[in-house]
This record gives C-alpha cells, sequence and structure tokens, in this order.
C-alpha cells in the first residue's frame, strides 16, 4: 500500500501539502527517503530548497524538487573529509538570510534528525518564527 504524500503530516500536526511560502530541507544522505516524501507532498505553492550533506559521490541520490532547487555538499573537499555539519550549517545561514530577513516572510525549515544541535540552535536563531521541525 503506498501512502498518499497529500496527507502527510509535519511535526506540528499540519499536512505538508498546506505550506507556501520557502520551505527549506536539510539533513544528511540518511534523510533522503524522509526529504524524498516530504518534497512530493508539497504543493506548487511552495518554493522548496532540499540540502543535503554527503560523504562522497556514492551517497548522490535523486530528489524531486519540481522547480525548486537540491545541492549536495560533498563534506570530502579538497580529499579532506570536513567535520559533520560544517557545509551543512554554511548553506542553512546562506538560505535563512536570503529567505527569512523580510518581515513579512512566510518559511519553513525541516531538519533532519540527526542534524547536530548546534545548527538547529542556529537556524532557530535565524527564522522570525520558531518553525523548525
Amino acid at each position: 500500500m503506498t501512502l498518499d504524500p497529500r496527507v502527510l503530516r509535519r511535526p506540528d500536526g499540519g499536512l505538508w501539502s498546506e505550506l507556501e511560502g520557502a520551505v527549506l530541507l536539510g539533513g544528511d544522505a540518511r534523510n533522503v527517503p524522509e526529504m524524498q516524501r516530504i518534497a512530493a507532498a508539497l504543493s506548487p505553492a511552495a518554493h522548496l530548497t532540499v540540502i543535503v550533506e554527503i560523504c562522497g559521490s556514492a551517497q548522490l541520490g535523486v530528489i524531486d524538487a519540481g522547480e525548486g532547487r537540491v545541492s549536495w555538499l560533498d563534506r570530502t573537499l579538497d580529499g579532506e573529509l570536513r567535520p559533520r555539519g560544517e557545509r551543512l550549517a554554511q548553506a542553512i545561514h546562506a538560505w535563512c538570510a536570503e529567505w527569512a530577513c523580510g518581515d513579512d516572510a512566510v518559511c519553513t525549515v525541516w531538519l533532519g534528525a540527526r542534524t547536530p544541535a548546534r545548527i538547529v540552535r542556529m537556524t532557530r536563531a535565524l527564522l522570525p518564527e520558531p518553525r523548525v521541525s
């Protein structure tokens, strides 16, 4: 049995399909299946950005973001393994600066369950309303 993505619920109990405005999904390769489900559930009124931190090209996947954007951030830059969450934090910070700075900004952020706590705290501090799941 396949679940209808239009009835996929957010952590706050609402439906992902009801969201409008900017939506960010952030996490690592382990979060890709959940990101795929959320992306499939979003309405066309949502402007989706997906940021996935990976360790090497073997972790690349496919996420259909519609008109949105998917970024795969490899932790293995220049032969060095970057600290977990470093590239993800930089990308989330840049997204929040672009989408969440206006007084009338409507944005929603979902972060994978294993996202480091420091990144969750940073994201909450950058958003006009604490709407981080």
